[in-house]
């Protein structure tokens, strides 16, 4: 019983099961076996990096360069391994992750220009040095360990789906029981009030920014690996379907409230809209149109929660 209220109070998980149920009888080939697994292991590396932007959207900011990132980090790590070795690219990219994080943190906190501007300017050069690094075309990969991140299975699980567990736990764990987290979630309540409680409120701008390149960084890894290639435009619209899914979840745009698990939520309705949009064979254009609308609906609703929320508490 207590489960089952906490499903009725969840109208964020009520949506995903109906969609769910939805798809399942109307969508032809949703609900089989292969289409949930793949489904499954393709929501995996959006989740991967949606747990970063859950950082970052908590600590009130936006980063729309996740997907630009993904796609550079993809196509450098290809290029790098033939003089590396797969071990030390895969550490040089994580590498690349941090400074590139680094980077829009500092505009953003010390320079204090505004999230949007940063990282909208940061997706343009990426996509940009993305497409010079590949030559303007995708790059094949024949590394046999990206090939068994991205595609190879242990205990009959994909990789990838063990990988974005094991990443979930500790980003939940992270901001549900640690100092970290509760002034993450401090500095997106109110930046003010959080530096006034002796918050450094620059490093976790910073350390959020960090984390949410480096979190698209490893989804380039999966999604190379997977691919067994590389493409500069690989991710041209991960930005819109991340953000959505961690705000659709519950995570609002005003900080400080909401959560991983949230997150996850968001994603899967994204998830199965986009699978199913794609059983159905809806163009590409016009799948792009649908998430767009869908983002200002939800991002509208937020909006309008707030506002009443504000309201009831002046009450």
């Amino acid at each position: 019983m207590t489960i089952l209220k906490n499903i009725y109070r969840s109208k964020v998980l009520l949506i995903l099961i109906a969609m769910f149920v939805t798809a399942a009888i109307f969508v032809p080939y949703f609900f089989t076996l292969q289409n949930l697994i793949n489904l499954v292991t393709y929501a995996s590396i959006y989740a991967i990096m949606a747990f970063g932007m859950t950082f970052v959207i908590l600590a009130r900011e936006l980063d729309l360069s996740v997907g630009a990132v993904m796609a550079f980090t993809g196509v450098l790590l290809v290029r790098l391994i033939p003089y590396t070795g797969v071990a030390a690219a895969i550490a040089a990219i994580l590498l690349v992750g941090v400074i590139i994080g680094m980077i829009s943190g500092f505009l953003v906190s010390k320079i204090r220009l505004n999230s949007f501007v940063v990282t909208l300017s940061v997706m343009f050069f990426y996509n940009g040095l993305a497409l010079h690094v590949a030559d303007g075309q995708p790059i094949l990969s024949q590394d046999p360990f990206l090939n068994w991140l991205g595609n190879g299975v242990t205990l009959a699980v994909p990789n990838q789906i063990w990988l974005a567990v094991i990443l979930f736990v500790v980003t939940d764990y992270t901001l549900r029981k640690t100092k970290f987290g509760r002034n993450v979630y401090a500095v997106g309540g109110d930046e003010k009030v959080a530096a006034l409680t002796g918050i450094s409120v620059n490093f976790y701008k910073i350390s959020v920014f960090v984390i949410a390149a480096v979190a698209s960084a490893i989804g380039g890894i999966l999604l190379t690996g997977m691919q067994n290639s590389a493409s500069p435009i690989a991710g041209s619209t991960a930005a819109l379907s991340i953000v959505s899914s961690v705000v659709i979840g519950g995570t609002s745009l005003a900080g400080g409230e909401g959560g991983v698990t949230r997150t996850v939520i968001g994603l899967f309705i994204f998830s199965i809209l986009d699978n199913s949009l794609s059983l159905l064979n809806v163009s590409p254009f016009h799948q792009t149109l649908i998430k767009g609308v869908l983002l200002v609906l939800v991002i509208g609703w937020d909006y309008y929660a707030r506002k009443v929320r504000a309201a009831h508490s002046l009450a």
